[in-house]
């Protein structure tokens, strides 16, 4: 090969690395998915809540001196709410009617069955978030763990009926076909988990109750096995068919405390990760963001005035801690670094092989000696 035609040939080719390089870096914005109900939800097609009982947030979180190792890192993974309280008072029913109804209808300190006093009767007349929902042509379903059947309206081994909001209202607990809606979730959350493998089995609504040691709520339980318990239902939620390809997400929450936080969280795919946010929430907050995901109006003005929790969804503004994950090198630049390394090592080889092409001209004549008697290289340095 002449030395312009090797010349040519390395120019060649860091020509075509310079355009492999540009083209490598130029993205193609590929069209998002769009969900069927993206038109109508502002954060959520499906949301599935579970409600956990009686434990504040540094019970539950190892980073302030819990014991919940599962939920400590699904809420560093996702989102949490920091300064998250209950409806303020106790114990866990009106908590369960202020998620439900907007209210605690005046039931502070009683726990009974459904219409049994002043408070439950004032519930059982009262509008609910199921009535809405059904109002915007959206559906739901409620699950219980131990529940004997349908729709059960009193205690029955480790089913608590206080934790089962849905049947102190009587426009459900009256209906059968809305009855049918609040079911036995079998063992393992099995119903649950076997309706979000389709988005025809899976509702727009679905709540979890499990029973009271899942839940954490008896003592000769504890937060030990609800944690367990929760480390192995949640990933088969996370990774059902219904959270892998549609925007759902999922909501965990514990009813009350004694005066101080109780964690809630978000996840799914549509949550923002590593996020942490310090904004004053409540259980009306968590009304607040279903009726503004889907544009239903308020049930009181607890709901009504309370903040919604939007910052914890990708693509929402917010003013939490956000800390995004470190992203993995892009495919691309492997790529192209691979090819820059092949390129680099043809340059080279063409590159000994144009100096070798050097290497074959004939020698120069060597200079001529000088005369004998001549001035020296040395002596005339001198």
């Amino acid at each position: 090969m002449g030395e312009g035609a090797a010349r040519a040939v390395v120019l060649g080719v860091v020509v075509l690395l310079v355009a492999v390089a540009g083209s490598s870096l130029v993205r193609t914005p590929s069209s998002p998915a769009v969900s069927p109900s993206a038109a109508v939800s502002a954060y959520f097609d499906y949301l599935v809540i579970i409600l956990l009982e009686n434990h504040g947030i540094c019970e539950i979180l190892t980073s302030c001196g819990g014991s919940a190792p599962y939920l400590t890192s699904l809420a560093n993974a996702y989102g949490y709410a920091s300064q998250y309280r209950y409806c303020g008072v106790n114990p866990s029913l009106p908590n369960y009617l202020c998620l439900t109804g907007g209210s605690d209808f005046g039931c502070s300190g009683y726990d009974g069955d459904p219409q049994s006093n002043a408070c439950t009767s004032e519930a059982w007349n009262a509008t609910n978030i199921m009535d809405h929902l059904e109002g915007a042509s959206l559906t739901w379903k409620a699950y219980m763990e131990d529940m004997p059947s349908n729709c059960y309206g009193s205690n029955s081994g480790l089913y608590a009926v206080r934790h089962n909001p849905f049947v102190y209202y009587k426009d459900i607990a009256t209906n059968p076909a809305r009855c049918a809606r609040i079911v036995p979730s079998g063992s393992g959350a099995s119903v649950l988990v076997s309706d979000l493998a389709s988005t025809s089995t899976s509702s727009n609504y679905m709540w979890f109750t499990p029973n009271t040691c899942n839940d954490m709520h008896d003592s000769n339980c504890g937060v030990g096995t609800g944690d367990a318990y929760l480390a192995t239902l949640v990933p088969k939620i996370l990774n059902s068919n219904v959270f892998q390809t549609q925007n759902a997400a999922l909501f965990i929450t514990f009813d009350e405390d004694h005066g101080g936080a109780v964690l809630a969280q978000w996840a799914g795919r549509g949550i923002k990760t590593g996020f942490v946010s310090s904004s004053p929430y409540t259980h009306f907050s968590l009304l607040s963001t279903i009726e503004a995901n889907w544009n239903l109006g308020p049930l009181t003005t607890n709901d009504q005035n309370a903040p919604k929790m939007a910052e914890f969804f990708s693509g929402q503004p917010g003013g939490g801690n956000y800390q995004p994950p470190t992203a993995p090198f892009p495919l691309a630049l492997v790529l192209l670094g691979g090819f820059g390394i092949f390129l680099g090592v043809i340059v080279v080889l063409l590159v000994r092989r144009l100096r070798g092409t050097r290497s074959d001209r004939p020698p120069r004549r060597p200079r001529e000696p000088e005369e004998p008697g001549g001035e020296s290289d040395f002596e005339s340095d001198l």
